[in-house]
């Protein structure tokens, strides 16, 4: 398995983020062909101070090759050029092997 995840930074307006992403972005990850699992997830603080990152976003794929056809389809560019509409605090692509 091989994992793509996001870390979304933390956004100047958390609200408009997360409307956003379910109303407009999600459909878009949904689109990419291959994924054979997706999450999504706020970031929670253990010790009450703000998180580090606002959320992290994970797509498991069955290898690294396909992760790679994926992101470069037409839905996967498509989820990628959607980012800079919502993630305000910009973001971090981590690529990692399950």
């Amino acid at each position: 398995m091989y994992l793509v995840t996001i870390v979304y930074n933390q956004p100047s307006d958390p609200e408009a983020f997360d409307d956003y992403y379910a109303a407009k972005h999600r459909p878009l990850v949904d689109a990419i062909p291959d994924v054979q699992q997706f999450t999504m997830a706020k970031c929670d603080p253990l010790d009450g101070n703000p998180p580090a990152a606002y959320a992290l976003a994970q797509l498991a794929f069955e290898s690294k090759e396909q992760a790679g056809q994926a992101l470069a389809s037409g839905p996967g560019q498509a989820a990628a050029a959607d980012v800079a509409n919502f993630a305000t605090g910009g973001i971090t692509l981590l690529f990692s092997a399950a």
